[in-house]
């Protein structure tokens, strides 16, 4: 007679959870080719100016900030190639970087899945 336990060896294993598919920084998950361009390049410059604590914190305005913070994140994202922010793409841009930092890229993805 077998155990419950020697069963459990039996079992297929489970199903990847969402954020086990999850690339961070990726963003492979966004069809917008455009929007994840920007994502992939803002992740980028928040994780290596070392920014995410920071990003983290309540900030008014990305846009007409003038933290020296804001400028070493938007001239990062500029060395790494993406130069074609408006005022409102980049404020977009930090406000989606500010909610991964807060909650999660999983969080973030089922966000995007859902409004699809």
């Amino acid at each position: 007679m077998t155990s419950v336990n020697e069963n459990e060896n039996l079992l297929p294993p489970a199903t990847p959870t969402v954020e086990e598919d999850i690339i961070p920084g990726q963003f492979e998950y966004v069809k917008d080719t455009w929007q994840r361009e920007i994502l992939v390049n803002a992740w980028q410059a928040v994780n290596l100016t070392e920014m995410w604590n920071y990003i983290k914190q309540d900030i008014d305005s990305f846009m007409f900030s003038d933290d020296p913070r804001i400028a070493i994140i938007y001239n990062k994202m500029e060395a790494l190639g993406y130069s074609g922010h408006s005022g409102a793409s980049f404020g977009w841009a930090m406000r989606t970087i500010q909610y991964i930092a807060n909650h999660g890229e999983k969080k973030y993805k089922e966000l995007v899945l859902s409004d699809s």
